[in-house]
């Protein structure tokens, strides 16, 4: 941030009138011993110096340039008026009526919880493209080649054990659905049907029943569990390959078991870009976005520790997900990179009272003519071996 200046320079009588006030989500923080103001719903972050703070914390209300030039003596009024255009800019201080203010309070009204869940949310979304592979190749050779990975497992030495019993004999069709889970990233191209979209989706993020409470209403029973049995996760498929289904983007209504046409066309190299350049994704049969409508959590729960209620809802799902695709013979996987601005941008979400949480996707696998090494995939269900 530029410091304040007495260079004399033409006032700008429009931004002089207009109120300001700082945005209240700017957090301050030291990096390389220097401090840095960052608003976490632009993700934009600035070096600051004192002269700037003392301005930040003067806006603590609606406040006009003139206001502000009048009330700090020792500066000129056109070094003051700079350097508000120069937090005004970086969105630091907002506009009362503008539509980073609307965008805000609409914000404040929707996440009801403290500083820390909304942070950490805001301050993780990806906007770029995924690292390149030579990239990657870097990143090993950088920080990971020859250095000691911690240990995969934990033991008590020394304590005492008791064995628990070995798989043995005929074993029941779900948990041999558990131990054929496979991440597939390889697919053949060919279309799922209309039967195996139907199946997935419904075991996925159908309702199973739903029941009714005097103090909540209506509430969903679905294969998952959900905090409170709020259910805030929706579903949007970019529908690439499925027999008597158009190409397109739909989102599926939990009410119909339906898919609502949003968007048509061909969208595959739509989902490498969505998702940060995985390849894979344009041979995928479907590409399932999941989002998490806010309000429905929030307005029960209002302790931030709640915020991980989303992430839970997600990872539930996706496992239900997973294994539902296995159990059809089909392939499945998940993302947890993609751009979350491109995706909310691509679904008309404003990434506030609907945001983007994960990214799972299904297709016809390839077969491969080699058999997977052991090494790889060791099956220990059934070793007889003690560890």
């Amino acid at each position: 941030m530029s410091k304040l200046t007495s260079a004399d320079r033409k006032i700008n009588s429009e931004l002089s009138e207009l109120k300001m006030k700082r945005s209240p989500y700017v957090v301050m923080y030291f990096r390389r011993g220097r401090l840095v103001v960052e608003n976490y719903i632009t993700r934009r972050s600035f070096q600051i110096d004192l002269d700037g703070l003392m301005l930040l914390s003067y806006f603590s209300t609606w406040r006009s340039a003139s206001q502000t030039s009048q009330a700090l003596g020792g500066y000129t009024r056109a070094s003051i008026i700079h350097s508000i255009q120069n937090l005004r800019a970086a969105g630091l201080l907002i506009t009362k009526g503008s539509d980073q203010d609307k965008l805000e309070t609409r914000f404040g009204k929707e996440w009801l919880w403290p500083t820390a869940s909304r942070y950490y949310h805001f301050s993780t979304k990806i906007d770029e493209p995924h690292n390149a592979t030579d990239e990657i190749r870097q990143y090993y050779s950088s920080y990971l080649k020859g250095r000691r990975q911690p240990p995969i497992y934990k033991s008590y030495g020394g304590r005492p054990k008791i064995r628990l019993l070995r798989q043995t004999g005929a074993e029941a069709p779900f948990f041999r659905t558990l131990r054929r889970r496979r991440t597939t990233r390889e697919f053949s191209g060919k279309p799922i049907s209309i039967n195996e979209l139907s199946k997935l989706v419904y075991y996925s993020w159908g309702r199973i029943s739903s029941y009714r409470t005097p103090e909540f209403g209506e509430l969903l029973h679905k294969t998952s569990p959900s905090a409170g049995a709020r259910h805030p996760i929706e579903t949007y498929a970019i529908v690439n390959n499925v027999d008597r289904i158009d190409a397109g983007i739909y989102h599926y209504s939990v009410r119909n078991h339906s898919l609502e046409l949003l968007k048509s066309g061909d969208f595959r190299e739509r989902c490498v870009a969505l998702t940060a350049g995985h390849s894979w994704t344009r041979k995928a049969s479907v590409v399932f976005i999941m989002t998490a409508v806010v309000a429905r959590t929030a307005w029960k729960y209002r302790i931030p520790r709640v915020y991980r209620a989303f992430l839970l809802d997600a990872g539930h799902l996706s496992q239900s997900f997973l294994l539902t695709a296995t159990a059809l013979g089909l392939g499945a996987f998940c993302i947890g990179i993609f751009r979350d601005g491109l995706i909310e941008k691509e679904l008309n979400l404003d990434g506030i009272s609907e945001t983007v949480l994960f990214v799972v996707g299904v297709g016809q696998p390839l077969k491969s003519r080699h058999r997977p090494r052991q090494g790889i995939l060791s099956d220990y269900s059934w070793s007889l071996q003690d560890s």
